[in-house]
C-alpha cells in the first residue's frame, strides 16, 4: 500500500514538472520580430457612390520579448512618440507597384505617383498586451491592418501591388521588414 502511494505521488510530481516546463514563458528578443501571414483585397460599394472602395488587409505575425507593442491615444501625443506637429506612428507600410517598363520589377508607388510621401501608409495600433499594468512579458500574436482607397486612386485596375511592412515598439525598437505577396487590382 505504501509503495502504491509512493508511485502515485511520483507520477503526479512528474506530471506537474512536465506541465510547469510547458508553461514557462517563451524567450524572445526585446526588438519586435514579424513575419508575413497574409494579404487580401476586398471591394465595397458605398451607398450613394459610383466609385467602389478597395480595402487591402495585411496580416503579420509578431513576437516581442518585453511586450511593449502599441501606443494608446495619450502616449501617441507625448514625447518621444508624437508632438503637435508630428503624429505618432508605429506601423510603417510602403507600397510598391509592378513596373511593366522595367522587366516586371516592383518600384515604390512614389515612382508612379509623386504626390505620395516616401512611405505612404503610416498608421498607429493600440496596445497589444493583455495586461494593463505595463509589466514586461513576452508577447506574440497576429496584427491585421486595413487600408482603403477608391478604385483608381492611387492604384489602377490591372496594376499588381505589394507592400513592405515594419513595426515599432514603445522603446522605439524597429522590427525587421517583411514583404507581402502581390495582388492585382481587379477591374470595376
Amino acid at each position: 500500500m505504501n509503495l502504491r502511494l509512493l508511485r502515485v505521488v511520483g507520477l503526479l510530481s512528474a506530471g506537474a514538472g512536465c506541465l510547469a516546463g510547458c508553461l514557462s514563458a517563451p524567450s524572445y528578443p526585446e526588438t519586435p520580430a514579424i513575419n508575413f501571414e497574409s494579404i487580401r483585397l476586398q471591394r465595397f460599394v458605398v451607398a450613394n457612390s459610383t466609385v467602389p472602395i478597395d480595402s487591402v488587409y495585411i496580416t503579420v505575425n509578431f513576437q516581442d520579448g518585453d511586450g511593449d507593442l502599441g501606443l494608446n491615444s495619450v502616449e501617441a501625443q507625448t514625447a518621444p512618440y508624437g508632438s503637435k506637429t508630428l503624429a505618432a506612428v508605429n506601423y510603417i507600410n510602403t507600397a510598391f507597384i509592378k513596373n511593366p517598363n522595367a522587366g516586371g520589377r516592383f518600384d515604390s508607388a512614389r515612382t508612379f505617383y509623386n504626390y505620395l510621401p516616401k512611405s505612404d501608409l503610416y498608421s498607429l495600433f493600440d496596445h497589444l498586451s493583455p495586461t494593463t499594468d505595463n509589466r514586461k512579458s513576452p508577447l506574440r500574436g497576429t496584427l491585421t491592418r486595413a487600408y482603403g482607397f477608391y478604385l483608381g486612386s492611387p492604384y489602377l485596375p490591372g496594376q499588381e501591388i505589394k507592400f513592405r511592412v515594419s513595426i515599432y515598439d514603445r522603446a522605439l525598437n524597429r522590427s525587421n521588414e517583411v514583404e507581402t505577396t502581390s495582388l492585382i487590382i481587379s477591374p470595376r
